[in-house]
């Protein structure tokens, strides 16, 4: 048993400090992944009045507003659990403040995370997490004489009222900077007649997740038209994708369309990423992940995990070759988790039928000489004392292997 200690705490050992080393040497050179929105617990609201009442009303419109971003799902305010919560709004706020907004009085509101994401796993709602694709968008506008590409700083309504759409919804959006890079990469007839090729080449600069071609036609009466194609892939594999890209048209206000149309794309999104987490926990997962080249790889991928929804923690395991075994402690479902896993193209699931952790960890048998003695009772025999215990496999399932996409 001692010699079974013995090697359990170097293994153990072994791991921690193939860990710290890793860290030492890969801690500034991760890979970046989709925009992180860092906002998502926060929210500002004008307050419509000076009296308590107004003050309450302002507070439960910001803990609605934090749900429908953080859910990704604007339905989720008729669910009856949150209807209740809301009215109780006080418990979930973190921090407040007030300010002054374009000559109103507004209130800056912070939410409890852990609060807010126990409210939805009690709600059985959806959570998208804070790591969402940024997506590239790319606007013409029509005003009846003439047509122009509305940049990130253009004074343009269009762009201001579009980002403040994506804003409430926690939707990262990047338009271009118009700098000489993009005015001789792209022009307006290549975005108004949707030649993809152009518009793909001048996107790569983005490291975008996915684009947004929005062409606006100004009407008589001040409305606006919005005709848009949403494109849910890197720009440089629009070309060979098998999807379809998403359209819509909108009209009305310039607020009225670009809402509609962010919360349509954003809604797309929220369906595809955001995981359900209600129900029964799946508990802990083994999975085993091949093709891990460097500390770079390891790093990220550990990132990756433990930012999952569906994961609270991501321990790695074994560590053999090019292959590393985590331990997963789920807070959703086992199928929430693959759901969730699958949208992530840093990682792909195998064929493979091998997983080295299958292989179980047996003890080494030490052989103990008996001792003389008189006594029978006393006589202990060598098979009784070399039958240490034998480690449990961490067993590796083969739908739990996967291949790191580096």
């Amino acid at each position: 048993m001692s010699v079974l200690l013995g090697l359990f705490f170097e293994l153990t050992m072994s791991l921690t400090m193939l860990r710290f080393a890793l860290l030492f040497l890969a801690v500034l050179a991760l890979p970046v992944q989709a925009a992180t929105v860092n906002d998502l617990y926060q929210t500002q609201v004008t307050l419509i009045g000076s009296d308590q009442q107004a003050d309450q009303a302002a507070r439960e419109q910001g803990l609605a507003n934090v749900l429908v971003k953080i859910s990704g799902n604007t339905d989720i305010l008729n669910n009856s659990a949150i209807k209740a919560a809301i009215t109780n709004s006080g418990r979930y706020i973190s921090q407040f403040g007030y300010n002054q907004v374009n000559g109103q009085r507004a209130i800056d509101l912070s939410f409890d995370k852990n609060q807010i994401k126990q409210l939805l796993i009690q709600s059985k709602a959806s959570i998208w997490k804070d790591q969402r694709p940024n997506i590239l968008v790319w606007m013409v506008d029509n005003d009846g004489q003439q047509r122009n590409i509305l940049w990130d700083q253009s004074t343009n309504a269009l762009v201001s009222d579009t980002k403040q759409a994506a804003d409430s919804r926690g939707l990262p959006l990047t338009f271009p900077v118009g700098d000489m890079t993009d005015a001789t990469a792209i022009n307006v007839s290549d975005l108004w007649g949707n030649f993809i090729d152009p518009i793909a080449a001048a996107s790569t600069r983005y490291h975008a997740d996915g684009l947004l071609l929005v062409k606006a036609q100004q009407q008589p009466d001040g409305t606006v038209s919005l005709n848009w194609q949403f494109y849910p892939q890197q720009p440089s594999k629009i070309a060979t994708a098998d999807t379809q890209p998403i359209t819509g048209t909108t009209s009305g206000t310039l607020a009225q369309t670009s809402n509609k149309m962010i919360n349509q794309v954003t809604d797309y999104l929220a369906n595809k990423y955001a995981v359900v987490l209600g129900g029964v926990a799946g508990g802990k997962i083994n999975i085993e992940v091949d093709n891990i080249h460097s500390t770079e790889d390891f790093f990220a991928l550990e990132k990756m995990l433990s930012n999952l929804t569906t994961v609270g923690s991501a321990n790695a395991m074994r560590i053999k070759g090019n292959s590393v075994i985590f331990q997963l402690n789920l807070q959703g479902s086992e199928q929430a988790f693959h759901q969730e896993i699958s949208h992530d193209n840093q990682i792909s699931q195998t064929q493979s039928a091998v997983a080295f952790a299958a292989d179980p960890v047996v003890s080494t048998p030490v052989a103990v000489t008996p001792v003389a003695t008189t006594d029978p009772s006393a006589v202990t025999s060598t098979a009784a004392v070399t039958s240490a215990p034998v480690v449990n496999a961490l067993t590796v399932t083969p739908q739990n292997i996967y291949s790191w996409n580096s």
